[in-house]
């Protein structure tokens, strides 16, 4: 109040009076332009030219070029109504569009009988009874626009002058914040872009894209396509919105909706209004309640070599599109283009060598079972045991929350834990009876026999104890070197569990498959000496949680069998 009393004029001033005020005015406007934020210049800089006016109140707006609209960027006054920020008028209508067509500052004495006023006036102290309105001009052209009410002063020429000058700090505060907001979002798309390098898990890499997607672009709502080449549809995989609503499973033909023309072209496509676009597929709107509005989609695209031309020969390959939905601060620009391109570009290339990665592990898992499958076939009474072994161990693994690495690890030890018995003579591994004490010194052997031959495999050192170590005992009295306890290998004490349950479990040439219950009884009176007892734990916790399936299942108080026909 103190800055507005100084400037009012209430009478005649002298010439140095008005020169005293005019430098007031000057010197004010420069500390305001020395303001970086630029919300706080608007604000202040608006504040200002309600003081120099005498007004109770005033509104800037801002041109949104695009779409011939003016934004309600700032309201100050004594009742500043907030809920007109943001909100829009027609750039052609009323005294603030006729001062934006003409360039030029409008005085209106008496809102409530001016034929272009067509807001409220209200009433008492929150009447509206006059106004100036001017148009904020850079380089001659208009914008956006300032509208003071209630004013006592008319200093036109003033006011236009402090009106050109929020232009010019509005433009240079704009194009400082534009700025450092593009080196803030590089910096969180190379922080981004790091991270998905850091794994090869798709639901991963794809959870990174999506969630990042959207608040980089400042979206409502982001998704992402991947391309079924086989039945050429497109498979919705993952789909955030800012209430962290994922969708049911969705597939569509390949040239459906926008995302279509995106993935058949390699096109970018920004949309403004995709209600007015023909290619706009609403299905999707009427699934995720997300009404689209402003739409951003890029291609997912990769290199991909191609055999049997010129070495070297690689062509570009589109597996899928990303989209940004509603823009939350104006619409997609180049800078978002280039952004989510970017993005998609670097996403695409992780997604494909993770895709590489999982075809070249599951070659390598297949390789490993058909090995185990032609080894335990040699004895028909442990046929599809390793398997088993290893089926149970993972499910230990997953009751004790063992990571995705170890959890690997323990699956392909166990499936590879008996391989040593390639060495055994068939004669001893067929035999329907007990073995003598010799034969059962050669079956001894497999332990190490199995650990000699995968020592040879680099990506199988890890592994190597599940087979080395799987009957040594707890209280040192197993095989074939004789530790004892945590000298026992963590994933050679989880398969000697499922290896002593599937044997319990299994038809054997000397005995029937035993009851469910009676072998997990075994397993705990066997804690301890022989088996760890947290692992014995594991493997009754998973299997009263139906996540072990014995080979011979029988009726049992803790996993009871299904009726015929169940």
């Amino acid at each position: 109040m103190s800055r507005r009393r100084n400037i009012r004029q209430t009478g005649p001033l002298e010439a140095s009076d008005v020169t005293s005020q005019l430098y007031r005015v000057l010197a004010r406007a420069n500390q305001i332009a020395s303001t970086t934020e630029l919300d706080d210049l608007l604000r202040e800089m608006l504040d200002l030219i309600i003081t120099v006016c005498g007004a109770s109140t005033g509104t800037m707006y801002l041109l949104d070029e695009e779409t011939n609209e003016l934004v309600f960027q700032v309201v100050r006054g004594n009742k500043t109504d907030l809920a007109l920020i943001g909100q829009r008028i027609s750039a052609d209508k009323g005294i603030v569009g006729q001062t934006i067509q003409k360039k030029e500052a409008i005085v209106v004495e008496d809102l409530a009988n001016d034929p272009r006023w067509y807001g409220p006036v209200g009433d008492g102290e929150g009447q509206l009874r006059n106004a100036i309105t001017f148009p904020l001009l850079l380089r001659g052209e208009p914008i956006g626009a300032v509208q003071t009410f209630n004013f006592t002063q008319t200093p036109l020429q003033l006011i236009q002058l402090l009106g050109n000058r929020m232009a010019s700090e509005y433009e240079k505060a704009a194009l400082l914040h534009k700025s450092e907001q593009h080196s803030q979002r590089l910096q969180a798309l190379i922080s981004l872009i790091a991270r998905i390098s850091t794994t090869l898990d798709r639901d991963q890499i794809l959870s990174l894209i999506i969630d990042q997607a959207r608040g980089l672009l400042n979206a409502e709502a982001s998704s992402l396509f991947l391309l079924d080449e086989e039945s050429n549809h497109l498979i919705l995989h993952l789909t955030k919105d800012v209430h962290e609503t994922s969708l049911p499973p969705l597939r569509i033909p390949a040239d459906t909706g926008i995302i279509g023309h995106v993935v058949n072209t390699g096109e970018a496509v920004s949309v403004r209004d995709a209600r007015k676009d023909k290619r706009h597929y609403d299905g999707i709107d009427e699934i995720s309640g997300v009404q689209t509005k402003s739409l951003l989609a890029v291609p997912l695209r990769v290199p991909t070599v191609v055999l049997g031309r010129q070495r070297g020969t690689t062509e570009a390959r589109i597996i899928g599109g990303v989209e940004a939905i509603n823009k939350t601060d104006g619409s997609f620009d180049d800078n978002d283009i280039q952004l989510l391109s970017t993005l998609a570009e670097q996403a695409a290339t992780v997604l494909h060598i993770a895709h590489l990665y999982t075809d070249a592990d599951e070659l390598f898992l297949n390789t490993i079972t058909a090995l185990v499958t032609a080894i335990d076939a040699k004895d028909p009474y442990t046929e599809g045991h390793s398997q088993r072994v290893s089926d149970y161990s993972v499910a230990m693994a997953e009751e004790l929350n063992l990571s995705p690495e170890i959890r690997h690890q323990i699956r392909v030890g166990a499936l590879l834990h008996d391989i040593g018995k390639i060495g055994v003579s068939d004669a001893i591994l067929a035999k329907p009876d007990h073995l003598t004490t010799a034969e059962y010194a050669e079956m001894k052997k497999h332990p190490a026999i199995g650990a000699r031959i995968i020592k040879q495999v680099r990506r199988l050192q890890d592994v190597l104890p599940a087979l080395s170590q799987h009957h040594e005992r707890m209280d040192g009295k197993g095989y074939p070197q004789g530790v004892q306890g945590e000298e026992i290998s963590a994933i050679a004490r989880i398969v000697a569990v499922s290896d002593v349950f599937d044997a319990l479990t299994s038809k054997r040439p000397y005995r029937a498959a035993m009851n469910i219950e009676t072998a997990l009884e075994i397993l705990r009176i066997e804690a301890g000496d022989h088996l760890d007892d947290r692992y014995v734990d594991a493997c009754i916790s998973a299997y009263s949680k139906g996540k072990i399936q014995p080979q011979m299942r029988t009726i049992s108080p803790l996993h009871p069998q299904p009726k015929p026909g169940q």
